[in-house]
C-alpha cells in the first residue's frame, strides 16, 4: 500500500521553493521587529538580517535553477553577485560572533552561566557560521554542474547540518541560559521563529536535493 504521504521530485521542489520565499519573509519581519524594538546596539544584528536578506535573495533564483537540472554560467551577473556579497556577510556573522559569543565565553564575562551550556552555545553558533560559508561555497560550484552525484550529496549533507544547527538555535532562542543578560518574551519568539523557520527551509532543500538527485539516477525505461 502507497503512502499517502509520498511526493515527487517536481512536488518537493515546490515546497523547497516555498520553504525558501518564507524564509526571506521572515527575515523581513526580522528586520521590521529589530527596527521596532531599536535599543543600543541594534544596528548591529540588523546590519546582519538585511545582508543576510539581500543574499538570500540573489541566491534563491540560482538554487532553484540548479534544483531544475540547469547550470548557472560563471558569467551569470547573479552569480557574481552572490559571490561578493557572501563572504562579507560571513565575516562579519564570524566578528558577531567573536565579539559577542567566544570572547565573553573565554573571558568569564557571565560567571553564573553553566560552562558546559555556554559552550555548546558558543559551538553550535560558531559552526552555524562556518556551515553557512560552506554551504554557499559549495552551492556556486555544484550550480554549474546540477548533474554532479557527488557535488549534490555533500551539498544535501550540508543542509542537513544546518537544519540541525538551527533546531539547536531554537532550543538556545527559546530558552535563555540561565546567568545570561535576559531577553523579552518577543526576542525570544521572534528569534526563535525565525529559526524554526530556517529549519524548515533547510529540510525541504535537502528533501528536494535527493529527490532530484534519485530521478536522475534512476535506469532509463
Amino acid at each position: 500500500m502507497n503512502s499517502p504521504f509520498r511526493f515527487n521530485s517536481a512536488q518537493t521542489f515546490q515546497f523547497a521553493v516555498w520553504g525558501l520565499r518564507i524564509r526571506l519573509a521572515s527575515l523581513l519581519a526580522l528586520v521590521v521587529f529589530t527596527v521596532s524594538q531599536g535599543g543600543a546596539g541594534f544596528w548591529l544584528p540588523l546590519i546582519d538580517f538585511v545582508a543576510s536578506g539581500a543574499l538570500l535573495l540573489l541566491w534563491t533564483p540560482l538554487i532553484i535553477q540548479s534544483l531544475r537540472g540547469r547550470p548557472v554560467l560563471t558569467t551569470d551577473p547573479r552569480r557574481a553577485a552572490v559571490a561578493l556579497v557572501y563572504p562579507w556577510l560571513i565575516a562579519y556573522e564570524g566578528a558577531l560572533w567573536l565579539l559577542f559569543s567566544l570572547f565573553p565565553a573565554v573571558s568569564g564575562s557571565f560567571p553564573e552561566v553553566n560552562p558546559v551550556a555556554s559552550a555548546a552555545q558558543v559551538t553550535v553558533s560558531g559552526v552555524s557560521v562556518a556551515v553557512s560559508f560552506l554551504i554557499y561555497l559549495l552551492s556556486l560550484r555544484q550550480m554549474t554542474n546540477p548533474a554532479d552525484t557527488t557535488g549534490r550529496s555533500h551539498l544535501a549533507e550540508l543542509f542537513n547540518l544546518a537544519a540541525a544547527l538551527s533546531a539547536a538555535s531554537v532550543v538556545f532562542s527559546a530558552v535563555p541560559l540561565k546567568g545570561m543578560p535576559p531577553q523579552s518574551a518577543a526576542d525570544q519568539w521572534a528569534y526563535a521563529l525565525a529559526n524554526g523557520v530556517e529549519l524548515v527551509s533547510w529540510l525541504l532543500l535537502r528533501w528536494a536535493m535527493v529527490s532530484g538527485k534519485v530521478e536522475q539516477n534512476k535506469a532509463p525505461e
